[in-house]
């Protein structure tokens, strides 16, 4: 008897990963166990799902409708297994998480590595990312992003909130001065987001209590933020970003506030982003509270 859930489980690790080795190493299996699975769940349904050669993997009409359907009940076998690991109060299986990247590299990899000692039953698939998430296409569990919950399909908490600074490297001040004032910026390199115009719209707050967003530029834009800090610290421009970000490097020296009597003191909130399913698991809802604790505690309580 053909094993279903896992033929579906290998295709649609193949379309994620976008190739047969790589779904291979995701799986644990090799290269050709994948493809031959494939190639007998297509012998079985009488369709080609896919076009494929060496380099690509492209799915066809019949292979869009089958990984539709096979996501939906993948989802529906993962909450069947959730609500029976929750009916025994075991916390563990696999979380899958993505995360914006300046979090991940400052507050969430110390945390996560406490978060494993205490639940070593939990896997943790941990993709960094800048970019938009759909959890259910996607299959990711928990999405950790800047901003407010555009979706209200989704269920947000608050992780937290972050003052923003505008910051530059001893080195760059040295050699191309210090803005005196918000308007003083156009002459200097501001590093920005890529397609983001309302990135390279600074707030300020002026002295007169008027807010006021000052139009900015320079000649590099990154895709992520923690790209925009690693250029600032070289010296390279003048970056806005969060406390929790750039905080160690403000307190060594690495990177100087600029403009603060212009600060408008606006926050930059972090919100862990998952399914508003009704039976939500407990490794996520672990997960979450752990986070909540850390960041409230320091890591302390952990420790």
């Amino acid at each position: 008897m053909e094993n279903r859930a896992a033929e579906m489980e290998v295709f649609a690790t193949v379309v994620e990963q976008g190739n047969f080795s790589a779904a291979a190493r995701s799986l644990g299996m090799t290269p050709s166990a994948v493809s031959k699975m494939i190639s007998r769940l297509e012998a079985r349904l009488g369709v080609p799902l896919a076009v494929r050669n060496t380099r690509s993997f492209r799915l066809t009409a019949e292979g869009e409708s089958y990984l539709s359907r096979a996501q939906e009940i993948l989802a529906d076998m993962d909450r069947v297994e959730a609500v029976i690991r929750q009916s025994s109060g075991h916390i563990g299986g696999l979380l899958r998480i993505s995360s914006n990247i300046p979090f991940a590299i400052h507050k969430l990899a110390p945390m996560l590595i406490r978060f494993l000692a205490t639940y070593p039953d939990v896997r943790v698939d941990l993709e960094y990312s800048d970019e938009q998430v759909d959890l259910i296409f996607d299959r990711t569990d928990i999405a950790i992003r800047s901003g407010e919950l555009a979706d209200s399909s989704m269920i947000a908490r608050k992780l937290l909130s972050s003052r923003r600074f505008i910051v530059a490297s001893p080195d760059y001040i040295a050699h191309h001065g210090q803005p005196g004032h918000p308007q003083d910026l156009a002459g200097h390199n501001c590093l920005g987001l890529s397609g983001r115009r309302w990135f390279s719209q600074w707030p300020f707050l002026m002295p007169d209590g008027r807010a006021e967003r000052i139009e900015v530029g320079g000649n590099l834009f990154f895709n992520n933020g923690e790209s925009l800090r690693q250029f600032a610290l070289r010296g390279v421009g003048i970056a806005r970003l969060s406390e929790f970000h750039v905080g160690e490097d403000l307190a060594a020296g690495r990177l100087v506030p600029l403009l603060e009597s212009f600060n408008p003191g606006d926050v930059e909130p972090i919100n862990a982003i998952y399914s508003s399913q009704s039976h939500v698991p407990l490794r996520i809802r672990a997960f979450i509270d752990f986070l909540l604790a850390d960041l409230t505690s320091g890591g302390k309580v952990h420790k």
